[in-house]
C-alpha cells in the first residue's frame, strides 16, 4: 500500500506552505494533533490506551493556517463551485429526490444541488419548516427564496412504508435519489420499491457511517476495513447489499463525526457549552484517543459531486476532513475558535462514574481511536477536497451557529459533569448552572460567592435543608442530602438569575465555609430590608452561637454542621 510521507502546513498567517517528512502535524503548542491524512499506520488496537497514541502521534512541531489560508480556501471554493456548474451543464439537469432535506446535511445538500441547476424534491413529514430546507447561515432572504424556486416538498412518513412507497411512485420518475436518513433495511425498501414502480433511477446514493467498521489494529480506517456485526450501524451494511441486489447504480457515503452550523447533535456544542462558561471540560481516557470530524459543507459538496459521476458506481467512500484530533485537542481547538485560551480539562475514568438514567450523555465521542482515510474519495472525485481545516470550521460553527442561535445564553444541563467532577474531587457548581474557576480552585459564581470543597462525600442522613437558595440559585433541597437521591428531587422551577420565590422560612443560623451567613444565602437575600448587619468578616474566626445548622449536606458533601458556626466539634 502506498504511504504518503510528506505533510503540507502553513507556518504562519500568509506564509507559503512548507513540507515536513511526516503525515503528522501538530496544531500550535500541542493544542491538537492534526494528521494530514494519507497514512496506513499500525497502532496497537484501535481501543488501545492513551500511551500508544501519544507514542505514535506525538512528534512534530506546531502550526496554524492563518488569514492567507482562509482567503486561499475561499478562492478554491469559488473555483470548485464554477467547476460544479460546468459539470452539471454537461451532465444535464436532473430531477433529484432527497429523503429528509429539512435539517443539517440535507439543507446543505439541497443548496448545492440547486446551485448546480438541478430540480429537487424533498420527502419528509412536513413538520419542520413546512418540509422545506432551513436557510443556511449567511444566505440572504432573496437568495433563499430563489433557491426554493426549484424545490418541491413531498409529504410522507417513513414509519408508514406503504404510504411512503405510494407517495414516491405517484411523484413521478426521479433521475437520482439521496437517502440521507435511512437506518434500517425496512426503511429503504419502500423507497426503492416506489422508485422502481416508475422505471428505476440513474443513481441511488445513501448515507451510511464510518461506525460500520469493526475494531482494527490498522489505522486510519479505510473502505476495506471489515464491518462490525455488533455495531449499532450494522443495518446500513444490509442496506448497501440490498441496493446491490436490486441492480441499482448505488453509492454509499460513510462520514465519521459531522460538525458545522445547523448541527442538531451536540458535538462541538458539548465543548462550546463548557469553555464559554468557564467550566472544566470532562474528557475520558486521558484525552489521548484520536478522532476525526468533517465539516457539513464539505460532506454536502462531495455528495453533490457524485451526481452523474460514473466513477462512484457501486462504491463506498469515507468522507471527512484531512485532519485528526485528540480528545484533549478538540477541547483546545474549540476554545480557540471561541476566543478562549487555556480551557480547564479534567480527565476521568468513565468506568468509575455511573450516569443515572435521564442524565445527559457524558461525552460526545466513542472511547477508541476513530478516524478514516479519505484518499479514495479524493482519488475518484479529483475536483473534491475538504474546504475547511478544523479551526476554520469550528469558528464557522461557533460564530454562525452557537452564537447566532443563542446557545451561549441557554442553560445547559451539567448534571453528568457534576457527578464526574465530584468523583474526581474537582469543585463543581449546581446541577444546571455555570460558574467560572477562581484562582484558588474554588468555583466562583456571578454574585461573587465562592467556596472550596473537601474531597469526602457523605450520604448517611435522611434530612436536608429544604428552604432557601444558595447564591447561584441552587435550591437548598437540591444542595442537601437529596442530591444523593435524585429520584426524590422534583424539577427545579428556579432559573439562576431570575427572582427567587418567597418563602415563610429562611435558614438563618450558621455560615457557609467562606463566612457568608446562611440568612444571606437563602431567600432573605431578596429582601435586604430583613437582613441585619453581619458581625462576621469572611476569613475571620466564626463567632460562637447557641445554634448550628447541623442537619444536611452541601452539594460537595460538606456537612452543614462543619460549614456552620464552628461551635460543633469537628
Amino acid at each position: 500500500m502506498a504511504m504518503a510521507t510528506m505533510a503540507t502546513m502553513a507556518t504562519a498567517p500568509g506564509a507559503h506552505p512548507v513540507h515536513i517528512p511526516t503525515s503528522i502535524a501538530h496544531i500550535a503548542q500541542g493544542r491538537a494533533i492534526a494528521v494530514h491524512a494519507p497514512v496506513a499506520r499500525a497502532i496497537p488496537a484501535a481501543r488501545a490506551g492513551a500511551s500508544a497514541a501519544s507514542t505514535a502521534f506525538g512528534a512534530f512541531g506546531a502550526a496554524v493556517a492563518g488569514a492567507g489560508a482562509v482567503l486561499a480556501s475561499q478562492a478554491r471554493a469559488k473555483t470548485r463551485s464554477r467547476a460544479a456548474r460546468v459539470a452539471c451543464a454537461a451532465a444535464g439537469r436532473k430531477r433529484i429526490l432527497v429523503m429528509g432535506g429539512t435539517r443539517f446535511i440535507g439543507c446543505y445538500l439541497v443548496a448545492k444541488l440547486r446551485e448546480m441547476g438541478h430540480s429537487v424534491v424533498v420527502c419528509n413529514r412536513g413538520r419542520t419548516n413546512g418540509g422545506k430546507p432551513e436557510r443556511l447561515p449567511g444566505v440572504s432572504d432573496a437568495e433563499y427564496q430563489k433557491m426554493l424556486e426549484g424545490v418541491t416538498v413531498l409529504n410522507a412518513d417513513r414509519k408508514q412504508p406503504d404510504q411512503l412507497k405510494r407517495a414516491i411512485a405517484a411523484a413521478g420518475k426521479f433521475d437520482v435519489v439521496f437517502d440521507n436518513n435511512v437506518r434500517k433495511l425496512e426503511e429503504i425498501q419502500p423507497v426503492v420499491q416506489g422508485i422502481k414502480a416508475k422505471g428505476g433511477c440513474e443513481q441511488f446514493i445513501m448515507m451510511s457511517s464510518a461506525g460500520v467498521y469493526g475494531p482494527t489494529d490498522v489505522l486510519p480506517l479505510n473502505e476495506m476495513t471489515p464491518g462490525d456485526p455488533n455495531s449499532r450501524h450494522k443495518d446500513k451494511l444490509a442496506c448497501e447489499k440490498y441496493l446491490e441486489s436490486e441492480g441499482l447504480n448505488w453509492t454509499s457515503i460513510r462520514p465519521v463525526y459531522i460538525y458545522g452550523p445547523l448541527n442538531y447533535n451536540p458535538v462541538e456544542r458539548y465543548f462550546f457549552d463548557r469553555v464559554t462558561r468557564g467550566r472544566p471540560v470532562c474528557v475520558p481516557y486521558g484525552g489521548k484517543y484520536i478522532t476525526q470530524l468533517g465539516h457539513c459543507e464539505d460532506l454536502a459538496d462531495f455528495m453533490a459531486k457524485c451526481v452523474g459521476n460514473g466513477a462512484v458506481r457501486g462504491q463506498v467512500y469515507n468522507v471527512s476532513s484531512q485532519e485528526y484530533v485528540t480528545f484533549d485537542g478538540m477541547a483546545k481547538v474549540c476554545a480557540e475558535a471561541a476566543g478562549i485560551s487555556d480551557p480547564q480539562i479534567v480527565h476521568y475514568d468513565p468506568k468509575s462514574v455511573e450516569v443515572p438514567e435521564g442524565f445527559p450523555k457524558a461525552f460526545p465521542f466513542r472511547g477508541m481511536h476513530f478516524f478514516a482515510s479519505i484518499e479514495k474519495a479524493k482519488r475518484h472525485i479529483p475536483s473534491w477536497k475538504p474546504k475547511y481545516n478544523m479551526l476554520e470550521g469550528l469558528r464557522s460553527s461557533y460564530e454562525q451557529d452557537y452564537l447566532a442561535r443563542g446557545f451561549d445564553k441557554k442553560d445547559p444541563d451539567f448534571r453528568t459533569d457534576d457527578l464526574i467532577l465530584q468523583k474526581a474531587g474537582v469543585p463543581v457548581g449546581s446541577s444546571k448552572s455555570g460558574g467560572s474557576s477562581g484562582s484558588n480552585g474554588a468555583v466562583r459564581y456571578g454574585q461573587g460567592f465562592s467556596y472550596s470543597y473537601p474531597r469526602d462525600a457523605y450520604a448517611d442522613l435522611e434530612y436536608g435543608n429544604d428552604v432557601g437558595y444558595l447564591p447561584d440559585g441552587t435550591p437548598m433541597n437540591a444542595a442537601g442530602n437529596a442530591m444523593n437521591h435524585p429520584e426524590t428531587i422534583p424539577p427545579d422551577p428556579h432559573s439562576p438569575g431570575s427572582p427567587l420565590p418567597r418563602a415563610n422560612f429562611v435558614n438563618d443560623v450558621g455560615y457557609l465555609p467562606d463566612g457568608t451567613p446562611l440568612n444571606k444565602a437563602g431567600n432573605a437575600m431578596n429582601h435586604p430590608e430583613n437582613i441585619a448587619p453581619d458581625p462576621h468578616s469572611p476569613g475571620s474566626a466564626l463567632p460562637e452561637s447557641v445554634y448550628a445548622a447541623s442537619v444536611g449536606y452541601f452539594v460537595d458533601g460538606t456537612p452543614v454542621a462543619m460549614a456552620g458556626n464552628n461551635s460543633v466539634p469537628r
